[in-house]
């Protein structure tokens, strides 16, 4: 079984100026992709249970949302035919987590782990779920407790390293990663984990080190991002640009390469090239919000308009309160697409999602109290009769050659 990548991503910076360029780094936004769990007892599975797992995971191998609904489909019949198949309970958490349903995926790692309580990968899986939903120290806390009773399961320790550093706990990562280290110093992830930290810190130089020592174990398209992100932290676009196409190389499939090389051509107002990369991660995966509400920005940068609002409706079709979505959209209406009374509501859902402190919220609130204005401004007089009168007679008149 493969082990989880723990993968940092561009955080785009939305603003009637245009993106900025905003960088992951120090676990401030990680994300995680779980791999999906292959039943590991056959002999005690309902032979057509099986077959419906099976097929469940040839279609995650498909790309799509209508692959993503048969996988759940057969997962969930090999579940009814076979209830203590844990596995297809994980993988339906798959699903619920890759769709951003974060409370069901929850739940459902919660019934895996009542199945098979020792199970490493649920207990990891279930643990970088309780983080995203914010509840940091519980998940921190159950890794913990699972490793003090299973020391040698390094995976495990590892992911536990990921998330006290996302939480900014950098000296308890450092010891997850260490101790991952005396007893495997081969381990690449611990290894990235302490490159990662050490980046966190500003302390580059180190972390590059840590990082061409991982390397020098294996390359891989995630060291090659994290290159690209320290890179982006020194400044040298153009190094990151190269440590990010790298990546692509090694896997065309990685989204979160794609998405940091989108940003730094974004950031250089390489419009069309940014969509490429936008694109090609839409193309695995559909519903990544974050990645069409980029391209929306790239096509809206080309004068694109009408194809900028198909990808910002499409965005907010699959999550409503999307803060990005609405304000860019928001701004796409009022400024290029002259339909400033249609903005004012999409204004007002971004003011009920935004966080308090986001400077985009005044430029929004400045925008409801303009278009409100003019929505109650008295209309102008009527023309009098003698100006009404003299334009008639004027455009009567025929033209003197």
């Amino acid at each position: 079984m493969r082990s989880l990548r723990s993968l940092e991503v561009i955080v785009l910076s939305l603003s009637l100026a245009g993106a900025g360029l905003g960088v992951g780094c120090g676990g401030a936004t990680t994300q995680t992709q779980e791999t999906v769990v292959q039943p590991t007892d056959n002999d005690a599975i309902d032979p057509d249970a099986l077959v419906e797992f099976q097929a469940g995971v040839r279609d995650l191998g498909r790309p799509g949302r209508r692959a993503r609904e048969e996988a759940r489909a057969h997962f969930e019949e090999a579940l009814r035919l076979s209830p203590g198949l844990w596995e297809a309970r994980y993988n339906l958490a798959f699903l619920d987590r890759q769709s951003g349903n974060l409370v069901a995926a929850a739940e459902g790692l919660e019934a895996a782990r009542l199945v098979a309580p020792e199970a490493g990968d649920v207990l990891v899986a279930l643990a970088e779920v309780q983080s995203e939903l914010g509840n940091s120290a519980a998940a921190s806390q159950l890794l913990r407790g699972y490793v003090s009773d299973h020391p040698e399961d390094l995976h495990a320790r590892v992911a536990l390293a990921t998330l006290l550093r996302a939480a900014r706990d950098y000296d308890g990562a450092l010891e997850q990663a260490r101790e991952t280290l005396v007893r495997d110093p081969r381990n690449a992830g611990a290894l990235a984990e302490v490159g990662r930290v050490y980046r966190a810190r500003e302390q580059l130089e180190v972390a590059e080190l840590v990082f061409r020592k991982a390397l020098d174990l294996g390359e891989t398209a995630e060291l090659h991002n994290d290159l690209g992100l320290l890179e982006l932290s020194r400044g040298d676009t153009q190094a990151a640009f190269e440590a990010f196409q790298r990546a692509i190389t090694l896997d065309p499939t990685f989204s979160e390469a794609h998405e940091n090389q989108g940003s730094v051509l974004l950031h250089a107002g390489d419009y069309p090239g940014a969509a490429a990369e936008f694109r090609a991660v839409l193309e695995h995966d559909e519903e990544d919000v974050e990645a069409r509400v980029a391209l929306a920005i790239c096509l809206r940068g080309q004068g694109e308009h009408q194809a900028a609002q198909r990808e910002y409706e499409a965005a907010l079709e699959r999550a409503p309160s999307h803060a990005a979505a609405l304000y860019d959209y928001a701004i796409l209406r009022a400024e290029f697409l002259d339909q400033r009374p249609q903005s004012i509501e999409l204004f007002q859902r971004f003011l009920a999602v935004a966080p308090g402190g986001l400077p985009e919220r005044e430029i929004a609130e400045r925008y409801v109290r303009e278009i409100t204005a003019e929505q109650n401004a008295p209309p102008p007089p009527p023309p009098s009769e003698e100006s009404s009168s003299e334009g008639g007679e004027e455009s009567s008149e025929p033209m003197d050659l």
